[in-house]
């Protein structure tokens, strides 16, 4: 059994406007899971995954390529699938992937 607490969340800049993430675990060859914040009109740039990657949006409005997703919430992308992300509005999402990340643009 694993747990964080809230209070034992660490919030970090990803280097990217408008984005924070907080890790939530991490396991081998890339795997992980974290929480995402993402300020509206935030971007997260064109990218792919080694492999899977799943999203749920906790709470906001969050375009992926053309798909807009809110509040509860579910995608999956497969690694070849180029996608970016746009809030719409203030976001937080979880995401849980598996493998390494590659920006394309």
């Amino acid at each position: 059994m694993m747990a964080l607490q809230r209070t034992q969340q660490a919030w970090a800049e990803t280097g990217i406007p408008g984005i924070q993430s907080c890790p939530m675990w991490s396991g081998d060859g890339g795997d992980g899971g974290y929480l995402a914040r993402l300020s509206r009109g935030a971007r997260f740039p064109k990218h792919v995954h080694d492999g899977w990657e799943q999203i749920l949006v906790l709470s906001g409005a969050v375009r992926f390529n053309d798909l807009l997703l809110q509040h509860g919430d579910f995608l999956q992308v497969e690694g070849a699938d180029e996608h970016e992300a746009f809030a719409e509005e203030d976001t937080l999402i979880f995401v849980a992937h598996r493998g390494g990340i590659r920006v394309v643009e």
